[in-house]
């Protein structure tokens, strides 16, 4: 399964990007160049090149079809991208590292993401770490520590968790029977919980 997870990265570029030359090799919506996804208002205009958002003449953005086809935040990231030569060819680099080499160290790390993401990990490690250095760092017993944590992953054996992994039992709160079993609700909404 992690070899199949590593073909996949690679057959979608995960951990590459196009650093733009002649624009003639990049499909707008449909490769890694801007740093987030562009964003269309209206009805694209079918799958277009990166050159074709360039003026010939000049060397530089045609600013005009730019700001036509994209939303406010994306026109600025197309036009955050530097054009040094139009002439150059595409290049696709690697984002995983700030010289832009490829390593196999940082590749592991890459397929480690794509595979606990396709797990339906709690979590994506870069936006929550300092959420986790919280919880583990807490001057506290262990066990709390690790309630903490599977309370913040969802992962606490409420009724409604095991109902969804197809445990044969009724969802709803056992103390109140008013809704469902969820973390938030047995810990703080439930009528018995604000009682204590």
């Amino acid at each position: 399964m992690f070899k199949a997870q590593v073909v996949t990265a690679f057959e979608k570029y995960l951990g590459a990007k196009w650093k733009v030359g002649s624009g003639t090799l990049i499909n707008i919506m449909g490769h890694q160049w801007l740093p987030k996804p562009p964003c269309l208002p209206r009805e694209g205009p079918g799958p277009l090149k990166v050159r074709e958002l360039m003026d010939e003449e000049t060397g530089q953005w045609n600013r005009a079809t730019i700001t036509y086809w994209f939303e406010l935040h994306t026109c600025a990231d197309i036009l955050s991208v530097p054009l040094p030569n139009v002439q150059a060819n595409d290049a696709l680099v690697w984002k995983e590292n700030k010289s832009n080499t490829f390593s196999v160290k940082s590749a592991y790390s890459v397929a480690l993401r794509m595979l606990h993401h396709s797990s339906g990990d709690h979590s994506n490690t870069t936006t929550d770490r300092r959420t986790w250095k919280a919880i583990w760092s807490l001057n506290t017993p262990p066990k709390v520590r690790t309630f903490l944590w599977h309370t913040c992953s969802n992962t606490l054996p409420t009724h409604d968790n095991l109902h969804a992994k197809r445990v044969q039992l009724d969802p709803t709160c056992l103390m109140c029977k008013q809704q469902s079993e969820i973390v938030g609700h047995i810990l703080w909404e439930c009528p018995f919980a604000l009682s204590v």
